[in-house]
């Protein structure tokens, strides 16, 4: 049975609207739900919000909803917006499984993986530590400080500097602290001494010293630097790596709803969730570089589903090779025929599914890039395609 995996904001704002009748259940539980109030918000990246009204006394901690849509079973991935609001969440991706009596409508017909290669894992922090900033790792990070400026500018933010480090030359008070808490750390204003301390931030007026926090405090107003971000940057099996730092000489990294609304759906988590985004491709570019050999699993497997956005790929699988070989992290490549051209596609392996007697395994894969530029996009296009033709 086929699945579609929906992460486009206009999509999933059609899915709710017609989901706000229906009661929703939270997954593994007797709670149930009434969607109301669905919105997109744009910014970094667009969201799509909803507030949740509870039919029982208690609200819970709902992160995965589910409900019957017609023809489908639908499955809503949601998090929590604002601590401080219990209610509001941001849908983050919607799993669209199509009943029996559908199933054979939903098909993805005739697309294949072909030639498919898997390579260990690459243990890019240790590379860093004993090799430092090479010539390819040099390359990706100013490829991705570009990126990271340019998305940010066009977004209404004042950005004076962003600089991407690693712990293992941490030269800071603060950046030692950073490494130990692993959390993200927000200065809202220096001249005024304002942090961002809620949603797990590092709070540095309860663990550093009232001198160590002045001297900081006087290096950012001397270098005319008025809020900083440093978020930490983790490796794809969660091994703290090095952190990204945005400087402004503006309070609120100049951003207006910053400002004025940090808790808003466009406000601090925007933020977080684009830079959590664009770090794993950044991540993913470092490791890649550092791939030695690959080694061929199959010649060619059915692909079972694609995510709306051309990078999820489920994988029939029957050859031999075992995760216990290619752990979750492992590198992969595979080519899809598309309008009779080969692309070949790289990405991390993201889960192994054992097969039964009568069926074959399933290995699910998040692409990062392809040989040929315009290659997730057609991805992309054709799962929005079906997905128009198939959910209803």
């Amino acid at each position: 049975m086929k699945r579609y995996r929906l992460t486009d904001s206009k999509t999933i704002l059609g899915v709710l609207n017609r989901l706000q009748s229906v009661p929703v259940t939270q997954t593994g539980t007797n709670f149930k739900y009434i969607i109301e109030s669905v919105r997109m918000e744009n910014g970094l990246s667009q969201n799509s919000n909803i507030n949740l009204t509870p039919l029982q006394d208690e609200m819970g901690k709902p992160d995965r909803l589910m409900a019957i849509l017609k023809e489908n079973r639908v499955e809503l991935k949601i998090k929590q917006v604002n601590p401080f609001q219990n209610d509001l969440f941001d849908v983050v991706e919607i799993l669209i499984e199509p009943l029996e009596r559908s199933a054979a409508r939903a098909n993805l017909r005739n697309i294949q993986a072909e030639n498919i290669h898997l390579s260990e894992t690459v243990d890019i922090a240790t590379i860093l530590s004993l090799y430092g900033k090479t010539s390819i790792i040099t390359q990706t990070i100013n490829q991705f400080q570009s990126h990271l400026e340019n998305s940010l500018i066009q977004h209404g933010y004042f950005i004076k500097k962003i600089n991407v480090g690693f712990f293992y030359a941490a030269t800071s008070s603060l950046l030692e602290y950073l490494s130990q808490s692993k959390s993200p750390y927000f200065l809202r204003d220096s001249h005024r001494k304002i942090f961002y301390t809620e949603r797990g931030f590092f709070n540095p007026t309860s663990k550093m010293s009232d001198k160590e926090l002045d001297q900081m405090l006087n290096n950012q107003l001397l270098n005319n630097i008025k809020s900083t971000l440093i978020v930490p940057l983790f490796t794809n099996r969660n091994v703290l790596l090095g952190y990204v730092e945005i400087s402004s000489n503006m309070p609120n990294l100049g951003n207006d709803t910053l400002a004025n609304d940090i808790e808003s759906p466009g406000g601090i988590s925007a933020v977080l969730s684009f830079l959590e985004s664009s770090a794993e491709d950044f991540i993913f570019n470092m490791e890649i570089g550092y791939v030695k050999e690959w080694k061929k699993i199959s010649d060619k497997e059915d692909i079972r589903d694609l995510s709306q956005d051309g990078r999820g790929v489920g994988i029939y699988f029957s050859g031999s090779a075992k995760e216990e070989e290619f752990p979750t992290g492992s590198k992969i490549v595979f080519s899809i025929k598309i309008n009779n051209q080969y692309y070949s596609f790289y990405g991390n392996l993201r889960s192994w599914k054992p097969g039964g007697a009568d069926s074959k395994a399933l290995i699910g894969t998040r692409i990062h890039t392809c040989d040929i530029p315009n290659g997730i996009n057609l991805l992309q296009s054709y799962a929005n395609n079906i997905m128009s033709k198939e959910i209803k």
